[in-house]
């Protein structure tokens, strides 16, 4: 396993403990339980956004400056498009669109951009956006929540937040559109 791999493994454990979810059994933490402590789940919120960064450097710590312009545009073999990971449990976009980007060597193409996958998903009714709290925030419509997208709000590193949920079936929807995505996030 190459040290890219075991941080992207890493990263995956921090995700779901973050989200309250034990990373080997997969059932929901308790918030009692040690590992469910808000406290916690802040912090590897954190890390997991440090995995992040240093997974999308290629594994370098610190800033690497790219000029992703220059790449050429994001692509997907039938190869690679047919292992996309559609989940049972519901995703954020974030997530879903990082899985699709692990398929692919970012460092010699652009990425998928998650701004490309909303915007097609607003363009097609699925979303809406609003105003929460002063920011602009996507929401699921009455189309996006029969399509298997919904909101609920959550506790993260900085108090609590709207997540935007994906089932399976949006997960699904996304994938079979996911040329008409594509050309979105090359024109961004």
């Amino acid at each position: 396993m190459t040290n890219i791999e075991k941080l992207i493994n890493a990263k995956i454990f921090m995700d779901k403990l973050s989200n309250g979810i034990d990373p080997v059994s997969e059932e929901v933490l308790t918030k009692d339980a040690l590992l469910g402590n808000i406290d916690l789940s802040r912090c590897f919120f954190f890390v997991s956004d440090i995995l992040r960064q240093v997974i999308e450097n290629d594994g370098f710590i610190g800033r690497r400056i790219r000029n992703n312009v220059n790449l050429p545009p994001f692509t997907l073999s039938d190869e690679q498009l047919k292992k996309i990971e559609i989940t049972e449990r519901p995703a954020m976009i974030r997530h879903f669109t990082e899985s699709i980007n692990n398929l692919v060597d970012i460092s010699t193409m652009r990425k998928l951009k998650v701004s490309a996958v909303t915007k097609w998903l607003a363009e097609s009714g699925y979303l809406t956006e609003e105003t929460i709290n002063e920011k602009k925030r996507k929401t699921p419509t009455a189309e996006g929540e029969k399509l298997g997208i919904y909101s609920e709000v959550r506790e993260g590193y900085h108090g609590s937040y709207l997540a935007i949920l994906y089932k399976e079936s949006a997960q699904q929807h996304i994938v079979a559109n996911l040329d008409k995505i594509i050309a979105i996030s090359n024109r961004e």
